[in-house]
């Protein structure tokens, strides 16, 4: 009995223990740090965070905060931030705050205003003034009596360049900028110590530029758009001149020495200038490009605009000039210039007086395909549109093309070439054209080819004739030539040169029935230069009697030559 009861209490006690409640949590040992509050709501406490922490503990910033500055305490960040022109928001000083991007400084009225450079571009400052100076260039502060106007000049002699360094914003923190310059020549009005046109340096890219034709020595202010590659880098930027033919190396005599001078050299906010990648005004809906020009209509059919342009025989033709901003590479690959064209005539398309492309006529309305040249890369250029010339014609006859919508776009057709077009590959043989039309033309026949399909025959008769490219001097550390392809079967006089004059450094390459190489070396201060291939041929006429006679061309390119001097 007694056993019976001890063994009932022992279970009553076991029994009274395992209904004796378990301890509850408590928020004693959670460690919510500072920016945590401890909350029981459930079977374990748990931290509330305040606003801008999270984890937890509350030790982390949440999303939309930060701690950049390191003191412990979350702020808010940027990534609710809207900030104005030209700023960019940052939380280096432990909250966001907008500031001006490189390149631009606040104002009073509290915008932000492009100040990026260069450094003193009136050249007014005593040393230093963030210019630099190379060969027969100096920097005159004051006002010299050579010319009229400004404060300060950059003078040069023959070969010369005032050149500085700065930081420069992306286009997409910054704004269409323009490049405004003071140009002037001393004396007579004529720069005769230099050459007749000056470089606008961007890194190892330069924009011949023509001097100013000035009176008296009365400055020119000039504007000029950036490009894409003026933007986003640390810019070397410089006004580069040239020996006058026949001067380099000597002194030139004082009487007739006239130097160039640049009197303000100064980037600008610039509306009128187009985006990378665009053409200004390319649909025609603002109106006609540039001036009145009489060979110009513009036509407006169901809400619509397109340029009608138009050659009369003996007559001007009708041609059209705007701005057009050629991306990078690494912003568009193989670029081109696109635009619909229908019309019965020829249509030339140039750069900066370069011809890039020649349309055949297309009849009906098609789209037309120009590859734009690696030498115009990240450049803003003169784009100009024309009908080419009628050589032979009946009086009051006329031909005219229709375009319009004007875009720059990818084309897997087009490739980097230095020279373009060299091989003649592309349709239409284009690229090529010559003082005087006629008496060139590009052969389609493999067999007869150097290689590839195409080639380009130069004929003569009585006439000369002549073809030119534009190309880009690559950069290099030696010499470099225009190295080609020739075909000569009889006797004639051939002439090659490469430069920016006529008859410069000419090449006249021997009679040859087959195929043979050659080179011509580019003359100094070609690198980085847009410079014209210039060929001739006539017929020998050794006995009295002129001789029939085709030059034949294939391959063209610029390669280095150790044989070449160095730039």
């Amino acid at each position: 009995m007694n056993r019976h009861v001890a063994a009932w209490t022992v279970a009553g006690v076991l029994a009274a223990c395992s209904n004796v409640p378990e301890t509850r949590p408590t928020c004693l040992e959670t460690g919510c740090g500072p920016h945590g509050t401890c909350s029981i709501t459930g079977p374990t406490p748990v931290c509330e965070c305040e606003i801008g922490y999270t984890g937890p503990v509350c030790a982390t910033c949440a999303p939309g905060f930060q701690d950049e500055d390191g003191n412990g305490f979350c702020a808010g960040s940027c990534a609710g931030v809207a900030c104005g022109a030209h700023e960019r928001c940052n939380e280096l000083a432990g909250r966001p705050v907008c500031g001006c991007v490189v390149g631009y400084s606040r104002t009073e009225e509290g915008r932000c205003a492009f100040t990026g450079g260069p450094v003193d571009p009136s050249f007014t400052d005593p040393e230093p003034n963030g210019w630099a100076t190379s060969g027969g260039a100096k920097i005159e502060i004051g006002n010299p009596t050579d010319v009229r106007g400004g404060r300060g000049w950059a003078r040069i002699s023959g070969l010369g360049e005032v050149f500085q360094s700065f930081e420069m914003p992306t286009f997409a923190d910054a704004e269409p900028l323009a490049l405004e310059l003071e140009l002037a020549c001393s004396r007579i009005g004529e720069c005769s110590s230099v050459e007749h046109v000056y470089s606008i340096a961007f890194d190892d890219r330069l924009l011949d530029r023509y001097l100013p034709r000035s009176v008296e020595g009365t400055p020119e202010v000039v504007s000029y758009c950036l490009g894409e590659q003026a933007f986003g880098r640390l810019l070397r930027f410089g006004l580069r001149t040239y020996p006058a033919p026949g001067t380099e190396g000597s002194e030139v005599s004082h009487y007739r020495r006239s130097d160039a001078f640049f009197g303000r050299a100064q980037f600008v906010p610039s509306p009128a200038c187009p985006a990378p990648g665009t053409v200004k005004n390319g649909d025609f809906e603002a109106g006609p490009w540039g001036p009145p020009n009489p060979g110009v209509d513009l036509i407006e059919e169901n809400g619509n605009r397109s340029a009608r342009l138009t050659t009369h025989c003996g007559q001007s033709q009708g041609k059209m000039e705007t701005s057009i901003s050629v991306p990078t590479t690494a912003t568009l690959p193989r670029p081109a210039l696109a635009f619909s064209l229908g019309g019965s005539a020829t249509t030339e398309v140039h750069l900066d007086g370069h011809l890039i492309g020649l349309v055949p006529p297309l009849g009906a309305e098609k789209r037309a395909v120009v590859c734009l040249p690696e030498w115009s890369r990240g450049h803003a250029l003169d784009l100009t549109v024309g009908v080419e010339g009628v050589q032979e014609c009946a009086p009051g006859t006329s031909r005219s093309v229709r375009v319009d919508d004007f875009v720059v776009v990818s084309d897997p057709s087009c490739v980097d070439e230095t020279v373009p077009n060299g091989g003649f590959e592309r349709p239409g043989g284009a690229l090529w054209t010559g003082r005087t039309l006629g008496g060139r033309r590009v052969v389609r026949n493999a067999k007869a080819a150097h290689s590839g399909e195409a080639y380009l025959e130069i004929s003569a008769d009585a006439r000369m004739r002549s073809a030119s490219a534009p190309l880009r001097a690559p950069g290099a550390t030696g010499g470099a030539a225009l190295k080609f392809w020739y075909r000569l079967p009889r006797p004639a006089s051939a002439w090659i040169s490469v430069g920016r004059t006529y008859w410069e450094n000419p090449v006249s390459p021997p009679p040859s029935e087959a195929w043979s190489p050659l080179s011509v070396c580019l003359p100094r201060h070609s690198w980085g230069r847009t410079v014209d291939i210039e060929i001739y041929a006539q017929p020998a006429d050794a006995d009295g009697v002129g001789l029939a006679a085709a030059l034949d061309l294939d391959d063209l390119e610029i390669a280095p030559d150790p044989s070449c001097p160095l730039d």
